[in-house]
Protein backbone atom coordinates (compact mmCIF):
# COMPACT_ATOMS: atom_id res chain seq x y z
CA UNK A 1 0.00 0.00 0.00
CA UNK A 2 3.27 2.53 0.46
CA UNK A 3 3.57 2.48 -2.98
CA UNK A 4 -0.21 3.53 -3.91
CA UNK A 5 0.76 6.20 -1.58
CA UNK A 6 3.76 7.13 -3.09
CA UNK A 7 2.09 7.30 -6.72
CA UNK A 8 -1.18 9.16 -5.14
CA UNK A 9 1.95 11.60 -3.96
CA UNK A 10 3.64 11.87 -6.91
CA UNK A 11 0.27 12.73 -9.39
CA UNK A 12 -0.63 15.13 -6.63
CA UNK A 13 2.93 16.98 -7.14
CA UNK A 14 2.63 16.91 -10.47
CA UNK A 15 -0.63 18.50 -10.40
CA UNK A 16 0.68 21.08 -8.78
CA UNK A 17 -0.87 20.11 -5.94
CA UNK A 18 1.42 22.19 -2.83
CA UNK A 19 1.63 19.73 0.24
CA UNK A 20 1.54 22.07 2.77
CA UNK A 21 -2.11 22.97 2.31
CA UNK A 22 -4.93 20.53 3.83
CA UNK A 23 -6.63 20.18 0.63
CA UNK A 24 -3.26 18.17 0.01
CA UNK A 25 -3.47 15.36 2.77
CA UNK A 26 -7.25 15.60 2.11
CA UNK A 27 -6.48 14.69 -1.38
CA UNK A 28 -4.21 11.91 -0.48
CA UNK A 29 -6.57 10.12 1.98
CA UNK A 30 -9.61 10.26 -0.50
CA UNK A 31 -7.61 8.79 -3.65
CA UNK A 32 -6.40 6.31 -1.82
CA UNK A 33 -9.80 5.58 -0.29
CA UNK A 34 -11.29 5.88 -3.88
CA UNK A 35 -8.17 3.58 -5.22
CA UNK A 36 -8.35 0.96 -2.68
CA UNK A 37 -12.52 0.37 -2.40
CA UNK A 38 -13.66 -2.23 -4.08
CA UNK A 39 -17.07 -0.37 -4.83
CA UNK A 40 -17.97 2.62 -7.21
CA UNK A 41 -18.49 5.76 -4.92
CA UNK A 42 -20.34 8.55 -6.37
CA UNK A 43 -21.54 10.66 -3.67
CA UNK A 44 -18.31 12.11 -2.16
CA UNK A 45 -19.80 14.20 0.24
CA UNK A 46 -21.88 12.11 2.06
CA UNK A 47 -19.37 9.16 2.59
CA UNK A 48 -15.62 10.05 2.27
CA UNK A 49 -16.03 13.94 3.06
CA UNK A 50 -17.82 12.38 6.05
CA UNK A 51 -14.80 9.91 7.39
CA UNK A 52 -11.97 12.62 6.46
CA UNK A 53 -14.37 15.29 8.70
CA UNK A 54 -13.92 12.42 11.64
CA UNK A 55 -10.46 11.57 10.92
CA UNK A 56 -9.18 14.87 11.10
CA UNK A 57 -12.07 16.52 13.53
CA UNK A 58 -13.36 19.04 11.54
CA UNK A 59 -16.44 19.82 9.23
CA UNK A 60 -17.02 18.53 5.66
CA UNK A 61 -17.41 22.17 4.16
CA UNK A 62 -14.11 22.53 5.69
CA UNK A 63 -12.99 19.58 4.08
CA UNK A 64 -14.79 20.57 0.44
CA UNK A 65 -13.44 24.34 0.22
CA UNK A 66 -9.95 23.06 1.17
CA UNK A 67 -9.57 20.74 -1.46
CA UNK A 68 -11.64 22.85 -4.08
CA UNK A 69 -9.05 25.52 -2.78
CA UNK A 70 -6.04 22.72 -3.24
CA UNK A 71 -7.54 22.09 -7.03
CA UNK A 72 -7.82 25.04 -8.25
CA UNK A 73 -4.30 27.02 -6.89
CA UNK A 74 -2.28 23.81 -8.16
CA UNK A 75 -4.60 23.64 -11.68
CA UNK A 76 -2.48 26.94 -12.16
CA UNK A 77 1.26 25.74 -11.92
CA UNK A 78 0.38 21.62 -13.32
CA UNK A 79 2.27 19.55 -15.31
CA UNK A 80 0.31 19.42 -18.58
CA UNK A 81 1.38 16.42 -20.40
CA UNK A 82 0.16 14.36 -17.39
CA UNK A 83 -3.15 16.56 -16.80
CA UNK A 84 -3.55 15.82 -20.40
CA UNK A 85 -3.12 12.24 -19.92
CA UNK A 86 -4.89 12.02 -16.78
CA UNK A 87 -8.00 14.31 -17.74
CA UNK A 88 -8.09 13.63 -21.40
CA UNK A 89 -11.65 14.25 -22.37
CA UNK A 90 -13.15 15.42 -19.05
CA UNK A 91 -12.97 19.09 -19.22
CA UNK A 92 -13.88 21.39 -22.27
CA UNK A 93 -10.64 23.50 -22.32
CA UNK A 94 -7.19 23.15 -20.69
CA UNK A 95 -8.57 26.31 -18.59
CA UNK A 96 -10.91 24.61 -17.09
CA UNK A 97 -10.54 23.92 -13.56
CA UNK A 98 -12.11 20.42 -12.63
CA UNK A 99 -14.51 20.17 -9.67
CA UNK A 100 -13.79 18.44 -6.91
CA UNK A 101 -15.57 15.31 -7.81
CA UNK A 102 -14.52 14.99 -11.20
CA UNK A 103 -10.73 15.82 -10.23
CA UNK A 104 -11.19 12.76 -7.49
CA UNK A 105 -12.62 10.35 -9.19
CA UNK A 106 -10.45 11.06 -12.36
CA UNK A 107 -7.48 10.67 -11.09
CA UNK A 108 -8.51 8.19 -8.95
CA UNK A 109 -8.97 5.85 -12.02
CA UNK A 110 -6.36 7.18 -13.52
CA UNK A 111 -4.06 5.85 -10.74
CA UNK A 112 -6.08 2.58 -10.51
CA UNK A 113 -5.98 1.51 -14.68
CA UNK A 114 -2.18 2.07 -14.82
CA UNK A 115 -0.87 0.61 -10.97
CA UNK A 116 -3.17 -2.43 -11.52
CA UNK A 117 -0.02 -4.39 -10.58
CA UNK A 118 0.09 -2.39 -7.15
CA UNK A 119 -3.32 -2.93 -5.91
Amino acid sequence: MNNVVAIIVKTLLNLGIAPNTKGYHYLRDVIFMCVTSNEHITNFSKTLYAKLADKYQTSECSIERAVRHAIKSGWYRHNEELAEKIFMNTLQSTNDIPTNSVFISTVSEWIRINCADLL
